[in-house]
């Protein structure tokens, strides 16, 4: 299957290299279209809508992966992937994985991340994706969330799921530790919250961790718990009973898989 591979932490991140490697390493045919910088929290954000702006691209080869095309977008990741989708570097992928993110996408709050909308966009493109995240540094592991979306990716060809956008948020665990995989709600509360405080001079953002109240079912609560969750996503422009039946029956088929 042809497979975009993009992320938010721009082109050199750990992450997107893991993924990607997994990936070709099991036969996917990998491009690779991702921030030349980081670009975290610009959602589904294209950067630019001025008639005739030019976006610049760079050709890269990134080291251990010299056999996968890949590019450097000065721009958030959701543009890389319109303009993948769009035909203009080669033929459009069969699905977008983006990612791995550092740091758990849960929640609301995944409105906010340029891991998730990026295959959001992908879907407003008819073309299904998966964003994948793990825990931050020195704690992820890359290694066990790249082994989970090689098996998530193989699940989805195997079920001609192609047009699904999946949300995964996987344990910082060894693979062997993990609790199977959970079908999982997007919760009200995120495993990272938020804290703006008026300061002088202007607003002083500040991260903490979210790790209790968390509702049953919910991502949040699934990942603390030791397991794979798996959301689905829906985005604008869907045909939403359609759409609602068709997740159910995916829902059911990966409630009941082990990772």
């Amino acid at each position: 299957m042809r497979i975009l591979v993009t992320n938010d932490d721009g082109i050199d991140a750990p992450g997107l290299f893991a993924v990607s490697a997994a990936l070709h390493t099991a036969g996917h045919e990998v491009v690779i279209g991702a921030p030349r910088i980081e670009s975290s929290g610009s959602g589904t954000s294209l950067g630019t809508l001025e008639h005739g702006a030019v976006v610049a691209v760079e050709s890269r080869r990134l080291p251990g992966l010299p056999t996968v095309e890949a590019f450097a977008f000065d721009c958030p990741p959701a543009f890389a992937v319109l303009a993948f989708c769009a035909g203009q570097f080669g033929p459009p992928p069969e699905l977008v994985v983006s990612g791995i993110n550092p740091g758990h996408n849960t929640g609301r709050s995944v409105l906010f991340s340029s891991t998730v909308g990026a295959v959001l966009t992908a879907q407003i493109a008819g073309i299904g994706g998966m964003a994948v995240s793990c825990g931050f540094p020195p704690s992820h592991r890359f290694d066990t969330a790249a082994e989970v979306a090689v098996r998530v990716v193989q699940w989805i060809e195997d079920n001609d799921a192609r047009t699904l956008t999946l949300n995964v948020n996987v344990p910082d665990l060894d693979f062997d530790e993990l609790d199977g995989m959970r079908v999982a709600t997007l919760g009200a509360r995120s495993l990272l919250g938020l804290k703006i405080t008026r300061v002088d001079g202007g607003v002083e953002l500040r991260r903490y961790d979210n790790t209790t109240g968390l509702a049953n079912g919910t991502d949040a609560a699934t990942v603390l718990a030791g397991s794979v969750a798996v959301t689905a996503l829906t985005t604008v422009g869907a045909d939403k009973s359609a759409l609602t039946s068709a997740l159910r029956t995916v829902v059911d088929v990966l409630d009941t898989a082990a990772v």
